[in-house]
């Protein structure tokens, strides 16, 4: 599958599971190559959707070359049903084989629809630029828990995370890196000394059910959308679905859908620091009225954003 077709196949398998109820769930149909469009059998009838990528699924020639390797080594070792997803800023590996094999162990035995982590190694730089006071300038995926090392640390340091692009969920694992850290800053002495840590960069791994063919989902290393970015592409994307779900969409149900749905498909470091549903509240309702229901899918979570509305209220 293409990129475009893999989100839509994704993201259908997400909408279908979390519109489930009553142990009733929609059967999401097939998808298309280079088609973001797919359906959902449903109650009351077939359910046009459409993934709305809010990233650039296929802008990056080095991305995509590395991401058709990975899945290519992935499905070498088995893991056909994996689905990987890629923090923001983030590079896929140079050594594909390497990376596949840890994937891999790190779904094997994972129930379908569940979201793990698998961890690649990496370093960390720590240099001490003054003796005075208690503090750390944290660069990278540290940055947001700079405060933990005020007080900790003797002097002033610099510490360079830009190789973390996402931390795990346990907090604990986070309280456990930040405490070791801390003590390797303790330990460097004169200003200008400097040290490297090892850590882990942190990624988001899932299995799903019927997948043949392992997805990994990326976007460029340069690609960091902020929210003003993301309002954007959620404007132009949602207008562009509805145009798709009007033409190929309609063909291939024969007839106008019972309801309509979009996935925002969205690369985030972790869920609850995802941007669309704010972006979404500036929206111009308009491009809200056609829709029956608004779902949010990023690092192997999906949750409602809009609806859903009455019609899929039946369908359920």
């Amino acid at each position: 599958m293409d990129p475009v077709q893999q989100l839509a196949w994704i993201a259908s398998r997400a909408a279908a599971s979390l519109l489930a109820a009553d142990g009733a769930a929609l059967a999401p149909g097939a998808t298309a190559p280079g088609s973001a469009t797919a359906a959902l059998t449903s109650g009351i009838g077939d359910l046009a959707l459409a993934a709305v990528p809010l990233f650039d699924p296929a802008g990056d020639p080095e991305t995509l070359r590395r991401k058709a390797e990975l899945e290519e080594r992935l499905h070498a070792y088995g893991a056909r049903d994996a689905v990987l997803w890629t923090p923001p800023g983030a590079r896929l590996p140079d050594d594909a084989d390497a990376a596949a094999a840890r994937i891999a162990e790190a779904v094997r035995g994972r129930p379908p629809g569940a979201a793990g982590e698998v961890a690649f190694p990496t370093r960390v730089g720590i240099r001490k630029t003054g003796a005075e006071g208690s503090y750390m300038s944290v660069l990278g995926g540290l940055s947001q828990q700079w405060a933990r090392f005020t007080n900790q640390v003797a002097g002033q340091y610099q510490l360079d995370s830009s190789a973390i692009h996402r931390l795990p969920r346990d907090p604990d694992a986070v309280t456990q890196l930040v405490d070791f850290l801390v003590l390797a800053a303790n330990g460097l002495r004169a200003e200008g000394a400097e040290t490297t840590v090892d850590a882990d960069d942190t990624w988001t791994v899932q299995r799903a059910e019927g997948l043949e063919e392992p997805i990994v989902v990326a976007a460029s290393p340069a690609e960091a959308p902020d929210g003003r970015a993301v309002r954007r592409l959620l404007r132009r994307g949602l207008r562009e679905a509805a145009a798709r779900l009007d033409g190929e969409a309609a063909a291939r149900l024969d007839g106008a859908a019972a309801g309509r749905i979009a996935v925002l498909a969205s690369i985030v470091t972790r869920f609850d620091a995802e941007l669309a549903s704010i972006a979404l509240r500036g929206i111009d309702p308009v491009l809200l009225g056609g829709w029956d229901c608004i779902v949010l899918l990023a690092d192997g979570e999906a949750r409602p954003l809009l609806g859903p509305s009455p019609p899929l209220e039946t369908a359920r």
